[in-house]
């Protein structure tokens, strides 16, 4: 744009603009013309433009004369050296369309370019004729130094951009290209990578969501690992029970009765085993995996709960365990009633597994604005608060020393945060570790008790 508008319009605009100049002196010498009144303002006007000019009338006659360039004057030179020109130029206005006429002309007397202004005036005493005379040779002098300049200014712009442009991409690539080393890195299975920030801002958040990527991976790995040892071992373990007390049917005990029942119970219980574990993994799968759909329906959430207890009965008996259960006497809620009797079931058991010393296990049903909030509580070990992100993930197991569980098969938490998150609902866990865990959940009231209330 600079070059565009200092060098290539630059003389076109100056010309212009003093083309503009002479106009205004003749506009003034005009009125002069017209009123008869050849005033002392002309001259000063054509001083400050830098302009000479003469008024001749129709028959050639010099009537007006101002000059401030002297010797520059291309006018007086003309008029002096050859007065048939004069002639000539009133000619050239008499036939022009609008009056006015503009020559480019050159003063050999002082080597300059000269441009020279022509009008004529019609008023009540005759015709006269004004033309007018200022240099532009201050111009070329002005786009030769321009000119230079631009020369000097382009050659150092272009070697600081090209510096600098090195110098920025360097900064700029030299952190991509170690991201990208240990992005390969990453990719084969190094968790321990680390991906290095830099003074920019977008490299720096990259290099922290690359890290914590990398994170996230590497404890996805360590579950992965986790997940396929315990696997590997609840299948493991019926099965071994399964083949010996098959073999001990075949080889021991075939001709005893008793033992021979004794032995069989126990490979169906082993096979029962197999078959709730089979059952849970691909349940939770398919909850997961969004297949399976929910049969919202309006139902008694205390009734539910009562029932569930109910059915536990057993073993809470055999556990010895006090079970306080705090409710209103019936609360209407919303959701896939057989899923979550499944979930209260799963935290139930939990809360049974880690019972407190002081065997009590706390259900409550608490009733708030919004919706309902359902909690079991116990007062066992707890958990610590690096490990309660991750007790819903599937055989994740606190102490990392893998047992089989009694009466389950170590999905319940997992399941039962799969049917939550299907109901779209909130659902956590408090603890605090040698006090004691609170598991819970939201379900939302039903429209028939919304309306009521």
């Amino acid at each position: 744009m600079l070059w565009i508008f200092q060098i290539v319009l630059l003389s076109a605009t100056y010309q212009d603009m003093k083309v503009t100049q002479v106009r205004t002196v003749a506009d003034k010498v005009q009125v002069g013309i017209i009123q008869d009144n050849f005033t002392m303002s002309i001259q000063v006007e054509a001083v400050k433009k830098n302009v000479c000019g003469l008024v001749y009338n129709s028959k050639s006659v010099l009537l007006y004369q101002v000059d401030s360039l002297g010797l520059g004057c291309v006018l007086n030179e003309k008029a002096l050296a050859s007065p048939t020109k004069i002639t000539e130029y009133i000619d050239v206005l008499k036939n022009s369309i609008n009056g006015e006429m503009i020559v480019k002309l050159r003063n050999e007397v002082i080597d300059q370019n000269m441009l020279l202004y022509g009008r004529e005036v019609n008023s009540d005493f005759g015709n006269y004729y004004i033309f007018l005379n200022t240099p532009l040779d201050p111009i070329d002098s002005t786009i030769s130094i321009i000119t230079n300049q631009f020369v000097y200014v382009t050659f150092f712009v272009f070697l600081l951009a090209t510096v600098l442009a090195f110098y920025i991409a360097r900064r700029l690539s030299s952190p991509i290209v170690l991201m990208k080393k240990s992005a390969m890195s990453l990719a084969k299975g190094n968790y321990d990578v680390h991906f290095e920030s830099s003074e920019f801002e977008e490299i720096t958040e990259l290099a922290n969501t690359l890290n914590h990527t990398g994170q996230e991976l590497k404890k996805m790995d360590e579950l992965r690992r986790d997940l396929i040892a315990n696997v590997s071992h609840d299948i493991k373990t019926p099965l071994t029970m399964i083949k010996a007390y098959a073999e001990m049917i075949r080889d021991l005990t075939g001709d005893n009765k008793e033992k021979r029942e004794e032995n069989l119970e126990v490979i169906l219980d082993e096979v029962d085993h197999l078959d709730a574990l089979v059952k849970d993994m691909t349940q939770l799968s398919q909850l997961q995996a969004n297949v399976l759909s929910m049969n919202r329906i309006d139902f008694d959430l205390v009734a539910l709960t009562n029932h569930i207890l109910k059915l536990m009965d057993a073993l809470i008996i055999s556990s010895t365990i006090e079970v306080d259960f705090l409710t209103p006497e019936k609360v209407m809620v919303n959701g896939d009633k057989i899923k979550i009797q499944q979930v209260i079931f799963n935290y139930i058991s939990n809360a049974i597994k880690f019972i407190g010393q002081d065997r009590k296990l706390i259900v409550q049903i608490l009733l708030e604005d919004e919706f309902v909030r359902f909690e079991v509580t116990d007062h066992g070990v707890g958990i610590k608060e690096e490990d309660l992100p991750h007790i819903w993930d599937r055989y994740y197991k606190i102490d990392k020393h893998h047992a089989r569980n009694i009466g389950g098969t170590g999905l319940g938490l997992s399941i039962a945060s799969a049917i939550l998150k299907g109901h779209g609902v909130d659902f956590g866990v408090i603890s605090e570790i040698k006090e004691g865990s609170t598991f819970w959940f939201n379900l939302p009231f039903s429209k028939k008790m919304k309306s009521h209330d």
